[in-house]
């Protein structure tokens, strides 16, 4: 929910889910008074404190998202708290916001790139990647913004020399991965992407066939990977068959976007920084740009 005055350039924010937090993120910069309840911690006696809620004020110095916990934390001087806050106007605060909380921004003004950024829908779709090798899966869950969460499932499986063992064990891990992933998948039924090394990637595809069939059916697509780490998720989203599967998710083109960069970097055949490439459009020797949110207002 977002209420905005453009006059005074003052918008009020409480984000209901992880994607009107990020979208609320690229509205923040540096400079701009930041107001939401926080919890401060005081002195009630001589060797006595506690912890209360208050209402504080921050001029914004430095923004950071925590993509895992889903929260913005804003750090920078107090300038508005309680008159009982003895000492704390002046010092640096952090104020940490996250889904639910109320936010009031107060800005020089509401530019161009602030009234797009408005004016966009927020993308709610999100992907469960699972990962898994022999002993080993990693389940990610993949918003817009990031891997927002994830967790291994472990299990110790002998070798060949015991067959009967080996396969009481591997269909016990088949079971716990089906049964974790299902708390991820129940509640949105999201659709799920599978990855790992095609002998065991393609055997726990049938057991979930068999087993689990919701979960079979919500299976958009099977690829190919040498792992079933988190190393393996990250791996996965720059490949060109997550762009397929995943091609509503912003992340993917980023990741991919940064990758080509870096690469025609080290090649000499990119540049970076507003002066080196200003000079490069100039020129007209720019085929794409890439122009972070948080400085597109320089360039408007």
């Amino acid at each position: 929910m977002i209420r905005v005055d453009y006059d005074k350039g003052v918008l009020e924010v409480r984000p209901f889910s992880g994607e009107e937090l990020w979208k609320i993120y690229h509205l923040i910069e540096n400079g701009d008074f930041a107001s939401s309840e926080t919890t401060r911690i005081v002195k009630v006696g001589e060797d006595e404190k506690s912890k209360r809620r208050v209402f504080m004020k921050i001029v914004v110095e430095n923004i950071d998202f925590d993509v895992s916990s889903e929260t913005i934390h804003l750090r920078g001087r107090v300038v508005e708290c309680p008159e009982t806050l003895d000492g704390v106007r002046g010092h640096y605060h952090t104020l940490s916001i996250g889904v639910g909380d109320k936010l009031i921004l107060e800005k020089k003004e509401i530019s161009l790139i602030h009234r797009r950024i408005l004016s966009q829908e927020v993308n709610t779709q999100r992907f469960i990647i699972v990962a898994i090798e022999l002993g080993v899966s990693t389940i990610a869950t993949v918003r817009d913004y990031g891997v927002v969460e994830s967790f291994e499932v472990e299990q110790d499986i002998p070798g060949k020399n015991f067959p009967e063992e080996r396969e009481a064990l591997a269909k016990r891990f088949f079971h716990e991965v089906a049964k974790a992933l299902k708390k991820l998948w129940v509640n949105d039924k999201p659709k799920i992407i599978l990855i790992g090394p095609n002998v065991m990637r393609d055997a726990f595809t049938n057991f979930l066939k068999d087993k689990y069939r919701d979960l079979y059916a919500s299976i958009t697509g099977s690829f190919h990977c040498s792992g079933g780490t988190i190393s393996a998720v990250n791996e996965f989203l720059k490949s060109n068959e997550m762009k397929i599967v995943a091609r509503e998710l912003k992340v993917v083109n980023e990741i991919n976007a940064i990758e080509e960069f870096l690469k025609s970097l080290v090649e000499e055949k990119a540049v970076y920084g507003l002066e080196e490439t200003w000079k490069a459009v100039e020129k007209g020797e720019v085929s794409l740009r890439i122009i972070h949110v948080k400085l597109a207002w320089q360039l408007t």
